[in-house]
Protein backbone atom coordinates (compact mmCIF):
# COMPACT_ATOMS: atom_id res chain seq x y z
CA UNK A 1 0.00 0.00 0.00
CA UNK A 2 1.48 3.24 -1.27
CA UNK A 3 2.12 6.10 1.77
CA UNK A 4 0.46 8.94 1.70
CA UNK A 5 2.48 12.17 2.72
CA UNK A 6 1.19 15.40 3.79
CA UNK A 7 1.86 17.39 0.82
CA UNK A 8 -0.14 15.24 -1.04
CA UNK A 9 -3.61 16.28 0.98
CA UNK A 10 -2.24 19.71 1.60
CA UNK A 11 -4.93 21.38 -0.38
CA UNK A 12 -7.47 19.78 2.74
CA UNK A 13 -5.46 18.02 5.16
CA UNK A 14 -2.65 19.12 7.64
CA UNK A 15 0.21 21.69 6.55
CA UNK A 16 3.20 19.33 6.15
CA UNK A 17 5.66 22.36 7.37
CA UNK A 18 3.52 23.35 9.79
CA UNK A 19 4.09 19.43 11.31
CA UNK A 20 7.59 18.74 10.38
CA UNK A 21 8.99 18.61 13.72
CA UNK A 22 6.00 16.56 15.28
CA UNK A 23 4.11 14.20 13.99
CA UNK A 24 -0.12 14.87 13.43
CA UNK A 25 -1.60 12.41 15.95
CA UNK A 26 -4.31 10.26 14.70
CA UNK A 27 -6.70 10.39 17.87
CA UNK A 28 -6.46 11.33 21.39
CA UNK A 29 -3.48 10.34 23.71
CA UNK A 30 -0.39 9.41 24.26
CA UNK A 31 1.90 8.67 20.79
CA UNK A 32 5.19 8.20 19.56
CA UNK A 33 6.55 11.06 17.07
CA UNK A 34 9.80 12.15 15.30
CA UNK A 35 12.17 9.81 13.73
CA UNK A 36 13.26 8.91 17.25
CA UNK A 37 10.26 8.10 18.93
CA UNK A 38 9.91 10.68 21.25
CA UNK A 39 7.32 10.38 23.57
CA UNK A 40 3.45 12.81 22.58
CA UNK A 41 0.55 13.49 23.77
CA UNK A 42 -1.71 15.01 20.88
CA UNK A 43 -5.29 14.91 19.67
CA UNK A 44 -6.97 15.09 16.24
CA UNK A 45 -10.58 15.17 15.31
CA UNK A 46 -12.35 15.15 11.67
CA UNK A 47 -15.52 15.57 12.80
CA UNK A 48 -16.54 12.35 11.06
CA UNK A 49 -18.99 12.29 14.30
CA UNK A 50 -19.84 14.66 16.68
CA UNK A 51 -22.03 14.92 19.59
CA UNK A 52 -24.34 17.93 19.95
CA UNK A 53 -24.80 17.24 24.13
CA UNK A 54 -21.87 18.78 25.91
CA UNK A 55 -19.49 16.58 27.82
CA UNK A 56 -19.57 14.08 25.89
CA UNK A 57 -17.47 13.24 23.45
CA UNK A 58 -14.63 14.78 25.36
CA UNK A 59 -15.99 18.33 24.64
CA UNK A 60 -17.50 21.08 26.71
CA UNK A 61 -20.04 23.06 24.76
CA UNK A 62 -20.86 26.75 25.54
CA UNK A 63 -24.39 27.64 23.58
CA UNK A 64 -26.04 30.69 25.27
CA UNK A 65 -29.69 32.10 24.79
CA UNK A 66 -30.50 30.91 21.16
CA UNK A 67 -26.20 29.86 20.13
CA UNK A 68 -25.41 26.69 18.89
CA UNK A 69 -22.92 23.73 18.29
CA UNK A 70 -24.13 21.49 15.66
CA UNK A 71 -22.57 18.88 13.49
CA UNK A 72 -22.83 20.21 9.61
CA UNK A 73 -23.05 18.33 6.48
CA UNK A 74 -20.10 16.69 4.85
CA UNK A 75 -19.09 18.11 1.30
CA UNK A 76 -16.47 16.62 -0.62
CA UNK A 77 -13.77 19.33 0.33
CA UNK A 78 -14.97 18.65 3.82
CA UNK A 79 -15.37 15.69 4.85
CA UNK A 80 -17.18 15.95 8.68
CA UNK A 81 -17.77 18.72 10.11
CA UNK A 82 -19.26 21.27 12.79
CA UNK A 83 -20.80 24.44 12.90
CA UNK A 84 -20.93 27.15 15.54
CA UNK A 85 -23.51 29.86 15.25
CA UNK A 86 -24.34 33.34 17.11
CA UNK A 87 -27.26 34.84 16.09
CA UNK A 88 -28.21 37.16 18.83
CA UNK A 89 -26.30 40.23 20.60
CA UNK A 90 -24.03 38.59 23.29
CA UNK A 91 -25.08 34.94 21.93
CA UNK A 92 -21.78 32.55 22.45
CA UNK A 93 -21.10 29.64 21.27
CA UNK A 94 -17.98 27.88 22.19
CA UNK A 95 -16.63 23.99 21.80
CA UNK A 96 -13.24 23.47 23.90
CA UNK A 97 -11.69 19.86 24.61
CA UNK A 98 -12.00 18.65 27.88
CA UNK A 99 -14.84 17.95 30.91
CA UNK A 100 -14.82 21.62 32.30
CA UNK A 101 -13.50 19.71 35.72
CA UNK A 102 -9.41 19.47 35.01
CA UNK A 103 -7.47 21.87 33.46
CA UNK A 104 -6.29 20.05 30.55
CA UNK A 105 -2.57 18.45 29.42
CA UNK A 106 -1.12 21.13 27.20
CA UNK A 107 1.23 23.90 27.87
CA UNK A 108 3.99 26.00 26.21
CA UNK A 109 6.90 24.38 27.31
CA UNK A 110 7.99 21.59 25.19
CA UNK A 111 7.82 21.83 21.53
CA UNK A 112 3.72 22.36 20.27
CA UNK A 113 1.70 22.25 17.55
CA UNK A 114 -1.81 23.75 16.91
CA UNK A 115 -3.79 23.62 13.69
CA UNK A 116 -7.60 23.75 12.38
CA UNK A 117 -9.70 24.11 9.18
CA UNK A 118 -12.15 27.01 9.16
CA UNK A 119 -14.42 29.01 7.62
CA UNK A 120 -16.94 32.13 8.35
CA UNK A 121 -19.83 33.40 6.65
CA UNK A 122 -20.18 36.77 5.43
CA UNK A 123 -22.14 38.32 8.74
CA UNK A 124 -18.83 37.17 10.70
CA UNK A 125 -16.68 39.70 8.49
CA UNK A 126 -19.12 42.59 8.84
CA UNK A 127 -17.88 45.52 11.16
CA UNK A 128 -19.45 45.57 15.16
CA UNK A 129 -21.19 42.88 14.50
CA UNK A 130 -18.97 39.42 15.82
CA UNK A 131 -16.19 38.81 17.57
CA UNK A 132 -14.57 35.48 17.95
CA UNK A 133 -11.45 33.26 19.18
CA UNK A 134 -9.76 30.05 17.76
CA UNK A 135 -6.84 28.56 19.01
CA UNK A 136 -5.64 27.45 22.57
CA UNK A 137 -7.37 28.64 25.80
CA UNK A 138 -7.65 27.92 29.41
CA UNK A 139 -10.14 24.79 29.95
CA UNK A 140 -11.35 23.46 33.41
CA UNK A 141 -14.31 24.25 35.91
CA UNK A 142 -12.62 28.03 35.44
CA UNK A 143 -11.77 27.90 32.10
CA UNK A 144 -13.34 29.26 28.79
CA UNK A 145 -15.84 27.41 27.39
CA UNK A 146 -17.78 28.46 30.72
CA UNK A 147 -20.61 31.21 30.42
CA UNK A 148 -19.63 34.71 29.24
CA UNK A 149 -15.73 33.73 29.89
CA UNK A 150 -14.60 33.82 26.45
CA UNK A 151 -15.36 36.94 24.65
CA UNK A 152 -17.00 40.14 25.79
CA UNK A 153 -18.15 42.98 24.66
CA UNK A 154 -16.00 45.80 23.59
CA UNK A 155 -13.85 43.77 21.96
CA UNK A 156 -12.27 42.52 25.40
CA UNK A 157 -10.58 38.82 25.70
CA UNK A 158 -11.27 37.48 29.16
CA UNK A 159 -8.61 38.82 31.61
CA UNK A 160 -7.85 35.79 33.52
CA UNK A 161 -7.46 33.05 31.07
CA UNK A 162 -4.25 31.94 29.29
CA UNK A 163 -4.90 32.53 25.22
CA UNK A 164 -2.83 31.65 21.91
CA UNK A 165 -4.16 31.35 18.74
CA UNK A 166 -6.00 33.97 16.32
CA UNK A 167 -8.85 36.73 17.15
CA UNK A 168 -11.51 38.53 15.06
CA UNK A 169 -12.82 41.26 17.17
CA UNK A 170 -16.16 42.84 16.48
CA UNK A 171 -15.44 46.52 15.52
CA UNK A 172 -12.96 45.34 12.68
CA UNK A 173 -14.18 43.25 9.25
CA UNK A 174 -12.16 40.73 7.67
CA UNK A 175 -8.71 41.24 9.65
CA UNK A 176 -7.76 38.07 11.54
CA UNK A 177 -4.84 39.19 14.17
CA UNK A 178 -2.38 36.51 15.70
CA UNK A 179 -1.93 37.08 19.61
CA UNK A 180 -1.58 35.73 23.02
CA UNK A 181 -1.94 36.66 26.80
CA UNK A 182 -1.05 34.97 29.90
CA UNK A 183 -3.76 34.95 32.53
CA UNK A 184 -3.58 38.72 34.56
CA UNK A 185 -1.52 40.48 31.61
CA UNK A 186 -2.77 42.90 28.96
CA UNK A 187 -3.39 40.95 25.67
CA UNK A 188 -0.44 40.65 22.62
CA UNK A 189 -2.67 41.51 19.15
CA UNK A 190 -1.90 43.49 16.36
CA UNK A 191 -2.95 46.44 18.24
CA UNK A 192 0.37 46.01 20.47
CA UNK A 193 2.42 44.08 18.34
CA UNK A 194 1.54 45.17 14.63
CA UNK A 195 3.84 42.20 13.24
CA UNK A 196 0.64 40.41 14.11
CA UNK A 197 -1.66 42.36 12.63
CA UNK A 198 -4.18 40.70 10.18
CA UNK A 199 -1.99 37.94 10.02
CA UNK A 200 -4.72 36.75 7.66
CA UNK A 201 -8.03 38.36 5.76
CA UNK A 202 -10.84 36.22 5.45
CA UNK A 203 -13.25 36.02 2.82
CA UNK A 204 -16.45 34.31 3.55
CA UNK A 205 -17.37 30.64 2.59
CA UNK A 206 -13.51 30.11 2.19
CA UNK A 207 -11.95 27.46 4.14
CA UNK A 208 -8.14 28.45 5.50
CA UNK A 209 -5.88 26.48 7.83
CA UNK A 210 -5.20 28.74 10.87
CA UNK A 211 -2.18 27.32 13.38
CA UNK A 212 0.74 27.68 14.98
CA UNK A 213 3.92 26.47 16.09
CA UNK A 214 6.01 26.71 19.36
CA UNK A 215 9.66 25.64 19.87
CA UNK A 216 10.55 25.61 23.37
CA UNK A 217 14.75 25.52 22.52
CA UNK A 218 16.26 27.90 23.35
CA UNK A 219 15.95 30.80 21.57
CA UNK A 220 12.31 29.78 21.86
CA UNK A 221 9.99 30.99 19.51
CA UNK A 222 6.21 31.01 18.50
CA UNK A 223 5.39 30.96 14.39
CA UNK A 224 1.73 31.56 13.20
CA UNK A 225 0.63 29.84 10.01
CA UNK A 226 -1.64 30.26 7.60
CA UNK A 227 -2.53 27.75 4.68
CA UNK A 228 0.60 25.80 5.90
CA UNK A 229 3.17 29.63 5.08
CA UNK A 230 4.51 30.78 8.04
CA UNK A 231 2.93 34.76 8.71
CA UNK A 232 4.37 36.13 11.81
CA UNK A 233 6.51 35.10 14.82
CA UNK A 234 7.77 36.22 17.95
CA UNK A 235 11.07 35.15 19.49
CA UNK A 236 13.08 35.04 22.93
CA UNK A 237 12.56 38.18 24.09
CA UNK A 238 8.63 38.00 23.81
CA UNK A 239 8.12 34.65 24.80
CA UNK A 240 10.28 35.55 27.88
CA UNK A 241 7.76 38.21 28.86
CA UNK A 242 5.40 38.72 31.12
CA UNK A 243 2.73 38.44 28.69
CA UNK A 244 3.79 35.49 27.54
CA UNK A 245 1.63 32.10 28.71
CA UNK A 246 4.28 29.80 29.40
CA UNK A 247 4.40 28.96 33.04
CA UNK A 248 3.93 25.86 34.95
CA UNK A 249 0.30 26.31 35.19
CA UNK A 250 -0.61 27.65 32.12
CA UNK A 251 -2.51 24.47 30.69
CA UNK A 252 -4.62 25.45 27.79
CA UNK A 253 -6.83 23.36 25.56
CA UNK A 254 -7.92 23.81 21.98
CA UNK A 255 -10.91 26.32 22.10
CA UNK A 256 -13.21 28.04 19.50
CA UNK A 257 -15.63 30.64 20.43
CA UNK A 258 -17.81 33.38 18.74
CA UNK A 259 -19.96 35.67 20.44
CA UNK A 260 -22.33 38.39 18.62
CA UNK A 261 -22.84 42.21 18.79
CA UNK A 262 -26.01 42.35 17.12
CA UNK A 263 -28.52 39.36 15.85
CA UNK A 264 -26.93 38.58 12.28
CA UNK A 265 -26.25 34.71 12.25
CA UNK A 266 -22.82 34.82 11.88
CA UNK A 267 -21.20 31.01 11.61
CA UNK A 268 -17.93 29.71 11.97
CA UNK A 269 -17.35 25.96 10.53
CA UNK A 270 -14.83 23.50 11.87
CA UNK A 271 -13.48 20.73 9.36
CA UNK A 272 -10.63 19.43 11.42
CA UNK A 273 -8.00 20.29 14.42
CA UNK A 274 -5.06 18.79 16.36
CA UNK A 275 -2.69 19.76 18.27
CA UNK A 276 0.51 17.83 19.71
CA UNK A 277 3.33 18.21 21.94
CA UNK A 278 6.52 16.47 23.05
CA UNK A 279 5.88 14.96 26.65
Amino acid sequence: MANITYEETSGIGPSARLWKKINLPSGSGFFRTTGEGNPAIGFYDDFLRFSETTLTDGYIQLETATATVVQGTSTATAPGLIVLTSAADNDEAVIQLGNGLDVGAFRLQKDFVFETRVKVNAPAIVVDDHSYFIGMATGGASGCAIANLLLTTGDAIYATADLVGFQHLDGESTALDAMYQASGQTKVDGAVDTDLDTAHTLVADTWVKLGFRFTAAKPRKLEWFVDGVEVCQIEEASVGAVAFPDADTAFMQPTIGIRGADATSATITVDWWACAQLY
